[in-house]
């Protein structure tokens, strides 16, 4: 049985994670940056020492969220892998459910598309029966 759609699923969702992971990196790196630091500052009508715990909250944020997003582009590349040649078409149903619940709920809001990706790509696998031939 050909798992097509499972697995171009699971590349898309593997894909968009991880362009979302460069996209948080790039961000939170850029956040250190003092000319952005001083134009935030310039803009913002809060103390500094408010400013600076919202920043530093930014910054550990970002970095907790691109690891949950590099995680979760591992995970789908090994189901998308084990999907390849229908070897574990059950394993990979289940690790494709639990990525999907991992980046929905731990990147606040960041990995819905992807989250939803995998979903679907995880029920299919479970769903999806090999066909019975008859003698």
């Amino acid at each position: 049985m050909k798992r097509t759609a499972e697995i171009i699923l699971s590349v898309i969702g593997a894909v968009l994670n991880g362009l979302a992971a460069i996209l948080v990196i790039f961000f939170t790196i850029a956040m250190k940056s003092q000319s952005i630091i001083d134009q935030m500052k310039s803009d913002a009508s809060i103390r500094e020492a408010d400013f600076q715990t919202v920043l530093h909250t930014i910054q550990a944020l970002g970095w907790g969220i691109a690891v949950v997003l590099i995680i979760g582009t591992v995970i789908g590349i090994v189901a998308a892998v084990q999907l390849r040649n229908n070897k574990r078409p059950k394993l990979s149903g289940i690790l494709l459910i639990i990525d999907a619940l991992l980046v929905f709920f731990f990147t606040v809001g960041l990995g819905v598309l992807p989250a939803l990706l995998y979903l679907i790509a995880g029920i299919l696998s479970l769903v999806r029966k090999p066909p019975v031939i008859v003698e």
